[in-house]
């Protein structure tokens, strides 16, 4: 048994329902010659450069075992006619991938923790340790100051 893994990129602009047929349809296509082990969205992400003037897609991984290599090619052919899918690439693998338990999916998918508050720019001032110049030009500063104080009494 031979275990591959596809990672395709669906047009950003689809709805989940029509990214859920998409999925039906190539799970489709595997079944004729192979098994699905797993089939999850990664969720949209920005691309690394612009296909048909899109900056974003909606990346999906699937991993499948089979043993007919010569279905491999129809495969491929269903994937590079399907215009719902921008780019894809298909790995062999070495070993049989372990399957994610949903709990552990639904995990990933949480949002990130909120963000710390962006502190006020004159707590960051004062939290930047002064310069050895600085110091000395704090100290004439003073300096200077004492001066206009004596020559003006």
């Amino acid at each position: 048994m031979r275990y591959y893994e596809t990672l395709y990129i669906v047009n950003p602009d689809f709805e989940q329902e029509r990214i859920d047929n998409i999925i039906n349809d190539v799970d489709e296509q595997i079944g004729k010659f192979g098994q699905v082990i797993t089939h999850r969205g990664w969720g949209k992400k920005r691309l690394a450069y612009p296909i048909d003037q899109h900056k974003y897609g909606t990346y999906i991984l699937l991993q499948f075992e089979t043993e007919n290599m010569n279905a491999l090619d129809g495969f491929d052919n269903f994937m590079k006619l399907n215009n719902s899918v921008l780019r894809y690439q298909n790995v062999r693998l070495g070993a049989k991938p372990e399957e994610i338990e949903s709990d552990l999916l639904d995990e990933s998918t949480k949002p990130l923790e909120e963000e710390p508050q962006v502190k006020d720019m004159q707590e960051i001032i004062k939290e930047v340790p002064k310069t050895p110049v600085e110091e000395e030009f704090k100290d004439t500063d003073e300096a200077s100051e004492t001066v206009e104080e004596e020559t003006s009494a």
